[in-house]
């Protein structure tokens, strides 16, 4: 009934424009405004004290919708009648000021929610199931909800068009609003998502914990080893050596060739690794699987482990326990999971001691209801008109890839109701399509092309009908555009022409490729 009450209120009819000030004088159900400030023309500090800006001018709105969803919607004086919500990463907890910034330049307001809790606070979901909820999927929603409201307000019209645009977590917010509240958003941008959330807390960010402790823990120092080997190994399959791997799943590198003389059991060094630390990579690219070999998460895919956003961030940190998994994966486990903040990762149970279901099984249980956008029914979306945009990059080192491919191919079949593979995936094409990123890490950087503008391709689909065949993208470093290459809509992949320069997308041309 309270998202109602709000959808209610944007059924209404529209009055006058109203003044950034007279906002704080709105009433709508379960809102409450607290400031409505006039930011001049000029240098606007973020509120978090990340950066400084040259923005427009703007009217800062901050609120909270019951019970405790705070967000903060910026609307720019000079105004394109359009509305973009963005997403959070992790665990969310903070307003995406960063993320606001962009469409705010381009003349879109802009809203984003902390989801109903406060990162500073480790234990906020501890026996809190309302901000479990409100962080599953309903703070994105009546957030979106209460910005077009207020947006309505104040310009005196609806938004023409809304827009999303979310990366990790921010891309299972994407998913869910396609999911759960297909009226949302016309248009939706979801990046690497993080969709299906119990499992890859239990087979991704648990698993790499498990791969990563003990014997198993690599340091960061042999990262560049292993990026090497790879590359020599499986760089050159798709016709260029480039440091590059355009589809890791041809890629069968054996990590047994970088064993420490004399074989596999021999003393650790710097250049080569020990047989626990060689399973430890296996497991990883292996997926995890209980005893019994069934598939909990893809893998993580070889290729683009070096970089300051590859492993040595994601999965190995500092030291055991350190890595970027550990730091998601510990607290859900302790505080939305089982709640207890003592609880330790290496007592987790891949399977069902006697007489009790697995702890795969009780985390799905618990919270894959409320946290899983796994539906591939999307044809509520597809009805109305609204178009989805999902890429991911085959080098992520948080979220395997495969996990976007699949829900990709689950959709396909329930659009195309079971049709052959290829006719199901022309039923979808016209709202949905997916962009494989090569060698692109968790949401950007790597070695490959991770700099387009996605919402301007997703505006061109929505606006005037022109579907995404291929986004051209860049690798941009020291601010420097080094290469550019073509994305290719999913499952089309690019190929060289065999002539002129390989950093340039032009000479670059989709194809279906041969099974890997």
């Amino acid at each position: 009934m309270r998202i109602l009450l709000i959808s209610l209120a944007l059924a209404a009819p529209l009055a006058a424009q109203q003044s950034c000030e007279a906002l704080t004088r709105l009433t709508l159900p379960e809102i409450t405004i607290a400031s409505a400030t006039a930011v001049p023309t000029g240098p606007f500090t973020l509120p978090n004290a990340t950066r400084t800006i040259n923005a427009p001018g703007f009217c800062r709105v901050v609120g909270t919708i019951w019970p405790e969803v705070n967000f903060e919607l910026w609307l720019p004086n000079q105004w394109n009648r359009k509305f973009v919500g963005v997403g959070n990463g992790g665990q969310a907890g903070s307003i995406s000021y960063g993320a606001m910034v962009e469409p705010l330049l381009n003349g879109y307001a802009t809203a984003s929610t902390d989801t109903g809790h406060k990162s500073s606070e480790p234990a906020w979901a501890l026996n809190h199931f309302q901000r479990i909820v409100d962080y599953g999927y309903r703070g994105t929603h009546v957030m979106t909800q209460a910005a077009k409201a207020i947006v309505a307000a104040h310009y005196g019209r609806n938004p023409e068009h809304s827009y999303f645009d979310g990366c990790s977590n921010g891309g299972r917010q994407a998913l869910m609003e396609a999911q759960r509240y297909p009226g949302d958003y016309d248009g939706i941008i979801a990046g690497d998502p993080a969709a299906d959330w119990t499992h890859l807390y239990t087979g991704g960010h648990l698993w790499v914990m498990r791969a990563m402790d003990g014997d198993g823990y690599i340091p960061a120092s042999k990262i560049p080893v292993l990026a090497a080997a790879v590359n020599k190994a499986c760089d050159a399959l798709d016709g260029i050596a480039d440091g590059v791997l355009e589809d890791p799943r041809r890629c069968h590198f054996d990590p047994k060739v970088l064993a420490c003389p004399p074989g596999v059991g021999g003393p650790d060094a710097p250049n080569c690794f020990t047989r626990a630390q060689i399973a430890a990579i296996r497991k990883i690219w292996d997926g995890a699987r209980t005893a019994s070999g069934d598939l909990i998460q893809p893998g993580l895919m070889p290729g683009g482990e070096e970089g300051p956003g590859g492993w040595a961030q994601w999965v190995v940190g500092s030291g055991p326990g350190m890595g970027g998994h550990a730091g998601l994966g510990n607290p859900g486990f302790q505080y939305m999971v089982f709640d207890n903040p003592k609880w330790d990762f290496r007592t987790f149970h891949y399977e069902a001691p006697k007489g009790f279901d697995s702890d795969v099984d009780f985390v799905d249980h618990k919270l894959g209801a409320i946290m899983n956008a796994t539906d591939p029914d999307l044809r509520a979306f597809q009805a109305r008109g609204g178009k989805l945009l999902q890429y991911h990059g085959w080098s992520d080192p948080d979220i395997s890839p495969l996990t976007s491919i699949k829900y990709y191919e689950k959709v396909a079949q329930v659009v195309g109701h079971g049709a052959a593979a290829n006719r199901s995936i022309e039923a979808t094409a016209d709202f949905y399509r997916l962009f494989l990123v090569p060698g692109m890490q968790h949401c950007t950087g790597g070695p490959g092309p991770f700099s387009f503008d996605k919402l301007d391709v997703l505006e061109q689909w929505v606006e005037k009908g022109r579907a995404p065949d291929r986004i051209n993208a860049a690798h941009v470093a020291s601010g420097r555009v080094t290469r550019t290459r073509p994305l290719c809509a999913y499952p089309r992949q690019a190929v060289y022409d065999g002539s002129g320069s390989t950093d340039d997308a032009q000479n670059f041309t989709c194809v279906l490729p041969t099974a890997p």
